[in-house]
């Protein structure tokens, strides 16, 4: 997954981030979101293939998207697929996809018919304590940037934001502090300025994921609600045919999407004057370098007999 990776510095981090207000300052505008969500966008969960979701998702309303990826690349990696992937890492390379692999295929298949440019900024992250703030400020930047056009950012993470045990009931821990500003700010609470930014967190492995199926509730007030968790694990368990499967994972990671799109639509866009939020740094030598090589190699020898439908390259060592 070495194509357009990039990590964080992690002292961005480590810094405990500062309380912030969330007094209700949206006014109208979460009042235009609640009129919206009135509105009846009806998506039906029986679809059989990726085909039919991309089809309902043009129908409830959805016109244009740009992907952003945040992929885990922390060490816990190594261990959590014990139950969900044979004891291998999930990010183990070979002839059937790993939980990634797979996750990254899906929602890039369902949504590259939406983006309008087909370039999908990747980013990497690996430092501990894990933190989702520093992959999303970078996507806030990737929106400010390309004049606010609507990204999606999809996360696909093997943990939990970290929280220590030391951490009292009903508070959030400095690591999840930190992600639930960043997701606040994307919403513009803030800075009285909306962002059309939806985040989709794509658990993968053997989890635990009560914290993150709970952690949206416990997002104090946004413009619209623009944070969705899927458990891909427990999705792609279920004793039915891939197809299916791969349709039924889709539209839990997307179906709010049509709805969110719409809401953005109606936000009021502000010229914002904050800086950079969070700097990535370049993927390591050795990726840059192994990129480059791979470019001057038509075909993966690995893949020539066993070709995979994947949204990026194979990932193949050579």
């Amino acid at each position: 997954m070495g194509n357009g990776e990039s990590t964080f510095d992690s002292s961005q981090e480590d810094s405990p981030p500062h309380p912030i207000s969330y007094a209700g300052n949206a006014g109208s505008s979460v009042d235009n979101y609640r009129q919206l969500i009135q509105q009846p966008t009806f998506i039906a969960d029986n679809f059989n293939s990726l085909d039919q979701v991309i089809s309902a998702l043009r129908e409830a309303g959805l016109e244009s998207s740009n992907l952003i990826l945040g992929i885990d690349f922390t060490k816990s990696n190594e261990w959590t697929g014990k139950y969900s992937f044979h004891r291998k890492s999930l990010h183990a390379i070979g002839s059937t996809p790993n939980p990634y692999e797979q996750a990254i295929s899906i929602i890039g298949r369902t949504l590259t018919p939406f983006d309008e440019d087909n370039l999908i900024p990747c980013f990497g992250f690996g430092d501990g304590p894990t933190s989702f703030a520093p992959v999303i400020d970078a996507a806030i930047d990737i929106v400010e940037k390309t004049n606010w056009q609507y990204h999606v950012l999809v996360i696909i993470a093997d943990g939990q934001v970290t929280r220590s045990p030391d951490t009292p009931p009903g508070r959030f821990s400095p690591q999840e502090q930190a992600t639930v500003n960043s997701i606040v700010a994307a919403s513009g609470v803030l800075i009285n300025s909306h962002y059309p930014l939806s985040i989709i967190l794509v658990g993968v492995g053997d989890g635990p994921w009560d914290a993150m199926q709970q952690f949206d509730d416990n997002i104090p007030h946004r413009s619209f609600d623009n944070f969705q968790f899927v458990d891909f694990t427990k999705i792609m368990s279920e004793n039915t045919e891939a197809s299916k499967k791969e349709a039924d994972f889709a539209l839990a990671a997307l179906m709010e999407i049509p709805l969110q799109y719409r809401a953005t639509q109606r936000l009021e866009k502000r010229e914002t004057l904050v800086g950079p939020r969070t700097i990535p740094l370049p993927p390591p030598r050795q990726v840059i370098d192994h990129d480059y090589a791979v470019r001057s190699i038509p075909v993966c020898p690995i893949c020539l007999t066993n070709l995979k439908d994947m949204a990026f390259g194979c990932g193949h060592t050579m």
